[in-house]
């Protein structure tokens, strides 16, 4: 009878001494998935403090096209995550996605020239928007960049 406690109490243990470092190691795990988030964060943060645009020169029609210039400090490139938007008067806005094909109801740009990466559009370049808008008679556009950053045009 003796020896069954002993065997008891050792395999108590164990599972102690197991459940313990099952528990430091998710705190640890979870601790290493906050920094990182937390840093992810801070650099998306920078990201968009470094970043702005300004809308010159806006021709509205059908297509309807646009100037967006890069006056902040950070390069743009992720244009599938970019929507233009058309305000229509009275009517609800309509957003427009990017497609480099320039579909219907889509927009797209011309080449950027003079960039040293290629289809970047890198601090103090232009580039042309067209938007393919079937329905004539906005009165101004917005841009909105993946990041948030975005701009007013008329």
């Amino acid at each position: 009878m003796a020896g069954a406690e002993i065997i008891g109490a050792a395999i108590g243990v164990l599972l102690l001494i197991l459940v313990g470092y099952l528990m430091i190691g998710s705190a640890l795990t979870t601790a290493e998935v906050v920094a990182s988030a937390q840093k992810d964060i801070t650099i998306q943060g920078e990201a968009r403090l470094q970043t702005a645009i300004n809308i010159s020169s806006v021709s509205f029609g059908t297509p309807t096209t646009l100037i967006l210039k890069n006056t902040g400090q950070e390069p743009i490139s992720d244009f599938t995550h970019m929507d233009v938007v058309l305000f229509y008067g009275v009517n609800s806005p309509q957003k427009y996605s990017y497609d480099s094909g320039g579909t219907v109801d889509t927009w797209k740009h011309d080449p950027i020239s003079g960039t040293m990466n290629p289809g970047t559009l890198e601090p103090g370049e232009q580039m042309l928007i067209i938007i393919n808008n079937l329905a004539s008679g906005p009165s101004y556009v917005q841009v909105i960049c993946a990041n948030g950053v975005y701009a007013y045009g008329s």
